[in-house]
């Protein structure tokens, strides 16, 4: 009997002809634990714009800080983070140096006043007297060694750029050609014949060792709101936060009111994180949680709330749609600052402030996961404070979206076969959520999926209920 595969259906002979193909998942635009943190400081250095970081970065040369130690917000956002969305408002001129001893202009491959402290020593080989010999180019960050690279002389147009400079070979005729990145620089011995170098090419007459300092980088902070808004709206990510500033800055307002408009407006279920001092207008919205206090490490140093807010977000962005964070510690803190006597906490609780508890064994725990929401609208109810609720319904929304927009929209009919298609694999993935907790038991007939107003539209309407965490035991012992 015949068989085969088939393209389209014109075979001659009988058989059976089969194509096995594989249906590809839909795949949720997965951002657990990713903090979107607005830059706080000058950096002086860093591409503008969003730089991701993990906690496995280069950071002297993503940010130009030595270490996580000199920008405690970013530092604490890592202690609850996978990654971090780093939105860097650095801009001006790079700094560069250029000299008639070599064939190449180094520039800082970021502008700012950072790339002054950059130097780069050329060095020819003392012991190589071959007619090609070997130079060493060493990239220097103040004092520090940041990259080294070997290249023969026959390829000194191929000197490759590194992580901080950027190399151009501009003795060409007057011309300038970028380097190669991909240049195998470190080929040949003392017999290597490459090409050829013009006699007067500064390269042919260089001797010993010398330093060129980069020099006239400036630094010119781009305006942060455009950059946010842009972040806000098309980077993914799950909170973002503006630890690190004053808490009487008004980027917090800022960022809360664009959360909400992306939110309502746009649709795209993300959550934010801000500092926050008695006094100050609250969000008053599920999607906004505020940080008043600051916490005592085991270390002594003092983190102020707009620090605090980082681990905070942090931890926020890589809980589970059926986690709540009501309790849990947070790392290598002893001590609240300042701590909350019993009135005040209750106070704070009712205001729609996540706060700090000192309990008795030393450790710091969020008292309770809820966000800024007192104010109850219609449409919604108490359960809407709760972070942990708020990730479930926000879950669901998501995962919708991506759903309808990978599997269904353009590629399914919108008639009953094609809204039942749609309406059971929305069973599916709710009854996967009563399995692991996020909600409450689910009925088929809890769903529906009709046709909209147009022929092209679906109207669904889910119920679900939410589910919480267990938060306070009220017990009667009776003694006989």
């Amino acid at each position: 009997m015949a068989g085969g595969t088939w393209t389209t259906q014109n075979k001659r002979r009988p058989g059976a002809y089969i194509n096995v193909v594989g249906i590809k998942p839909a795949t949720s635009d997965s951002t657990l634990g990713t903090t979107l943190l607005v830059g706080s400081k000058d950096l002086n250095w860093g591409q503008p714009g969003v730089t991701p970081l993990t906690i496995d970065s280069d950071f002297r040369q993503a940010l130009g800080i030595n270490s996580l130690d000199d920008y405690p917000a970013l530092r604490e956002a890592f202690k609850g983070a996978t990654k971090v969305l780093y939105l860097n408002n650095n801009g001006g001129k790079k700094a560069s140096v250029s000299d008639d001893l070599i064939p190449w202009t180094f520039t800082a491959k970021y502008p700012g006043t950072f790339g002054n402290s950059l130097s780069v020593v050329v060095e020819k080989d003392p012991n190589d007297t071959s007619d090609d010999p070997l130079f060493t180019v060493t990239t220097l960050a103040g004092t520090t060694v940041v990259d080294t690279t070997s290249i023969r002389q026959s390829l000194v147009k191929h000197l490759p750029s590194n992580a901080y400079v950027e190399v151009a070979y501009t003795y060409q005729d007057g011309t300038t050609s970028v380097a190669d990145p991909d240049a195998s620089v470190t080929q040949g011995g003392a017999d290597f014949t490459g090409e050829t170098i013009d006699e007067d090419n500064p390269i042919t007459k260089f001797t010993g060792s010398h330093t060129f300092t980069l020099q006239a980088g400036t630094t010119e902070t781009v305006d942060m709101t455009t950059l946010l808004d842009d972040a806000l709206e098309n980077e993914a990510y799950a909170v973002v936060t503006t630890a690190g500033f004053e808490v009487t800055s008004t980027i917090h307002s800022l960022v809360a009111q664009t959360i909400k408009r992306i939110r309502e407006n746009e649709g795209y279920k993300v959550c934010a994180v801000i500092p926050f001092a008695t006094g100050q207008t609250s969000p008053d919205y599920e999607a906004v949680t505020l940080v008043p206090q600051g916490v005592v490490l085991s270390d002594g140093s003092e983190l102020d709330a707009t620090t605090a807010a980082g681990y905070v977000a942090g931890a926020e962005s890589a809980a589970q749609p059926n986690e709540s964070l009501t309790y849990s510690s947070y790392p290598d803190a002893v001590d609240v600052l300042p701590r909350y006597n019993n009135e005040t906490t209750i106070k704070a609780l009712n205001a729609g402030q996540l706060v700090f508890t000192r309990k008795r064994d030393g450790s710091v725990v969020f008292e309770q996961d809820i966000n800024s929401l007192v104010t109850i609208p219609d449409g919604k109810t108490q359960d809407f404070s709760k972070n942990r609720v708020v990730r479930a319904l926000d879950e669901i929304a998501m995962n919708t979206h991506d759903v309808f927009e990978q599997q269904f929209i353009g590629k399914v009919t919108n008639n009953d076969t094609g809204r039942d298609l749609f309406k059971a694999n929305r069973i599916s993935y709710l009854n996967s959520l009563v399995g692991n907790g996020t909600i409450n038991s689910f009925d088929n007939d809890d769903i529906t999926v009709a046709q909209g107003d147009d022929k092209d539209s679906v109207l669904v309407n889910i119920a679900v209920t939410s589910v919480d965490s267990m938060e306070k035991l009220y017990m009667t012992i009776k003694v006989y």
